[in-house]
């Protein structure tokens, strides 16, 4: 069995196993430890406050639209923008 078979199999298992979980530990699963906006599409349209319990990579910066941002680039840290009433409205990484 290749090494690509193997990693196949257990993501398959993993998310066959994920499947039958209850809702909060579902909740808590979501999100990644690596920086892909895409997985955290998720979190657009709700409060801030959805970040808590959701797995988020070590760099993280929460901000308003429109505040001041340092323009350096790290590839794995989670932007997240929210608005006035602290609803977010984008994710970036970088």
């Amino acid at each position: 069995m290749g090494i690509k078979t193997l990693v196949v199999a257990v993501a398959s298992v993993v998310t066959v196993a994920g499947c039958f979980a209850n809702e909060d530990a579902a909740a808590e699963a979501q999100g990644s430890e690596i920086c892909e906006s895409e997985t955290f599409e998720f979190l657009i349209g709700q409060d801030k406050s959805a970040l808590d319990g959701v797995t988020v990579p070590e760099m993280l910066r929460v901000m308003q639209d429109g505040s001041p941002a340092t323009m350096d680039f790290h590839e794995n840290r989670l932007n997240v923008i929210h608005d006035t009433d602290g609803m977010i409205i984008a994710v970036t990484c970088g």
